[in-house]
């Protein structure tokens, strides 16, 4: 077997063996990775950063319900991550989700990993005597390449 063929031979088996250690990362750690952030109150604020050196990914949520007003929240992701050893994801989707103990719900999903939106807030809030509220943001996305990079 001439230089050339060991050569094409290597790069084939190094090409199969990506295709086939990325279905296997896939199927051991699973195809999807969420990043969930939740706070309560009537001020919501928190943060994660995802990742390791070299790649961070700082995920940022905020939000406020105010009495019998309209009330905000924004999200700050990222379109995909890569995330040594498991691999590289790309966003599938991203949501936000209010609730407070009265039963009140409020859910909105975007497909894009930054986002911003209002809403009317029907009662009091936290701050005057009003239900407790929970905000949670969820950026979950989906595995389209493994690898330990």
């Amino acid at each position: 077997m001439g230089s050339r063929s060991k050569k094409a031979a290597l790069l084939l088996f190094l090409v199969f063996s990506s295709i086939t250690a990325g279905q296997v990362a896939a199927d051991f750690w699973g195809g999807t990775y969420d990043v969930v952030l939740s706070d309560t109150g009537a001020s919501f604020y928190d943060t994660d950063i995802v990742g390791l050196w070299p790649n961070y990914y700082a995920f940022v949520m905020r939000g406020e319900v105010e009495s019998y007003s309209t009330s905000w929240y924004e999200g700050e992701g990222h379109s995909s991550i890569a995330v040594i050893v498991l691999g590289v994801y790309f966003l599938d989707y991203s949501s936000v989700k209010l609730t407070n103990t009265q039963g009140f719900s409020l859910s909105r999903t975007y497909t894009q990993a930054s986002f911003t939106g209002s809403f009317y807030y029907p009662f009091l809030d936290d701050y005057d005597g009003g239900p407790r509220s929970t905000m949670t943001m969820r950026w979950h996305y989906k595995l389209v390449g493994a690898g330990t990079f």
